[in-house]
């Protein structure tokens, strides 16, 4: 399993040197399976970022949630103007709003020229009813992929997603756009068991510690509370994302050391960044 970084910026992107060295662009992670498979991680501005990685084998869109930050990638997403190309989205329903509604809203004039209906790929669109989550046993699969999911709290609904490769043994977890403090046993208790023995947590701390008092129910946790979960639930390392899009690299560096001193399993996710496991 390889897990590329296409971009770990929380709300809005960022462009400037200053925020070169973790990045600027929203959130989307491609993860790889060692037979091939594509898995895209909601559609930030990243995507840009994974198009060389994408090769030209079925794609899975899975998406943690349908805020703008999260979907604005889509119009630059090459796959869907390539005929033949299979592409499947997926998405947890929140809010009663359909997955391909939500993207229509966004892939259609007066917000851009072509409709997906206008696309080569052929695309296909599961909505995933949230009392599937309490489920046992893989959510969704795709090739030797198994993928799982939790909600977890967040303005509109949101989804957590472990991906596992049993051939591999390997197994990730996406945990962004989580308001850690806003939740319940029953969630924490879930979200921990998503996590358990993941090689990799990549979650959201968009605030410290301090910042977070004055931002509640902004649906975000702090560096703070990433750590308690990723040792809780015994992951092999964390990779804080969802920067706020006011840090810049000074800003950020500073949070990192910090949390390095206290982990050294620990770090803050970089844009571009690619990882094998």
């Amino acid at each position: 399993m390889r897990i590329f970084i296409g971009g770990v910026r929380g709300s809005t992107p960022r462009v400037a040197t200053e925020f070169a060295e973790y990045g600027g662009h929203t959130t989307c992670l491609l993860v790889s399976g060692d037979a091939g498979e594509r898995l895209l991680l909601d559609m930030g501005g990243g995507v840009q970022e994974t198009l060389p990685h994408l090769g030209d084998a079925a794609l899975l869109v899975l998406m943690t949630h349908l805020h703008l930050d999260h979907v604005l990638g889509i119009t630059g997403l090459a796959p869907l103007h390539a005929p033949g190309r299979r592409v499947r989205f997926a998405a947890v329903s929140y809010g009663g709003v359909r997955l391909r509604e939500a993207l229509d809203r966004v892939h259609s004039p007066p917000l851009w020229p072509l409709t997906l209906d206008e696309c080569a790929a052929e695309l296909s669109f599961e909505d995933i009813d949230r009392d599937r989550l309490d489920a046992d046993g893989p959510h969704l699969r795709h090739g030797g992929l198994e993928i799982r999911g939790a909600p977890v709290p967040h303005p509109g609904g949101c989804t957590a997603w472990r991906v596992d490769e049993p051939a591999t043994g390997k197994a990730f977890v996406l945990a962004t756009d989580v308001e850690w403090s806003q939740a319940g046993a029953a969630v924490r208790d879930r979200l921990r068991a998503l996590c358990a023995g993941a090689d990799i947590l990549v979650m959201d701390g968009h605030f410290t510690a301090d910042e977070l008092p004055a931002h509640a129910g902004w649906g975000h946790s702090s560096v703070d509370e990433c750590l308690e979960l990723a040792r809780a639930a015994g992951v092999g390392r964390l990779l804080v994302a969802h920067h706020a899009p006011a840090k810049d690299d000074a800003r950020l560096a500073a949070v990192e050391k910090t949390l390095r001193a206290r982990w050294e399993g620990a770090a803050l996710a970089r844009q571009g960044t690619e990882i094998v496991l």
